[in-house]
């Protein structure tokens, strides 16, 4: 596997944006499974309280992102392999588990910087980390890496250089929420259930901004973690 060069995140994110049809047939695949799970759980008589809704929206929106940004890295890193889009949706799908994991991990590591204020922007923050670890984790796992490195540690490297940039996040954030709660908000910011539908357009403005914030950062992230070999242990 080759090192991919340097700008690998501007070229990806170039990607994604001449690509925008895809991500918009991504958003509603996603948005499609997301209501069939909310089906499932109303005929099991576990109607999910408005925390859980906007949750489960948001991991659909995060799904599409990611899934978009798979092909941008495919498309614009060469020496990634013409099957990596694939590998990583199979790996990614059968790691749910895994997840829930990092997003316990993620809030742990919240509360120990100190709470912003704002409880639910600080677990929506925590829970699309978790959503970049697990990317990362993938693209180890399935030998994407120009070396040996451990998904776990990978992962964590990704999430480090990911909350390092918080400040730049918050700034892309800002950039979109304005720009978008202009208007319409974008395909992006449309809901992704039904129960999404109730919410006031400047929450789902605000979801969308956060989740495209994190997945420009995740970007950037990965290509500082793919050029920067890990140290060697002690």
């Amino acid at each position: 596997m080759t090192e991919p060069a340097p700008g690998l995140a501007d070229r990806v994110v170039d990607w994604m944006a001449a690509h925008r049809d895809g991500l918009d047939a991504l958003m509603a695949q996603e948005g499609s499974r997301a209501i069939h799970e909310e089906f499932l759980l109303a005929e099991g008589g576990e109607l999910p309280d408005r925390h859980t809704r906007l949750e489960r929206a948001r991991g659909a929106s995060a799904r599409a992102w990611l899934r978009h940004l798979a092909r941008g890295l495919a498309a614009a890193w060469p020496g990634a392999g013409d099957d990596l889009v694939a590998r990583l949706e199979r790996w990614t799908a059968g790691h749910g588990e895994r997840l829930e994991a990092l997003v316990l991990e993620e809030v742990a590591v919240a509360e120990r910087r100190g709470a912003s204020g704002d409880p639910e922007a600080d677990r929506r923050d925590a829970e699309l980390v978790a959503h970049g670890r697990l990317f990362a984790e993938a693209l180890a796992s399935e030998g994407a890496l120009p070396w040996d490195e451990p998904p776990p540690a990978f992962g964590r490297r990704v999430g480090t250089y990911a909350r390092e940039r918080e400040p730049r996040r918050r700034k892309v954030e800002r950039e979109a929420r304005a720009a978008w709660g202009a208007g319409p908000a974008p395909e992006d910011g449309r809901p992704m259930t039904a129960a999404a539908t109730r919410e006031p357009d400047e929450l789902r403005v605000a979801e969308a901004a956060a989740v495209w914030a994190h997945v420009r950062t995740l970007a950037e992230a990965l290509e500082q973690a793919l050029i920067t070999r890990p140290e060697a242990p002690a």
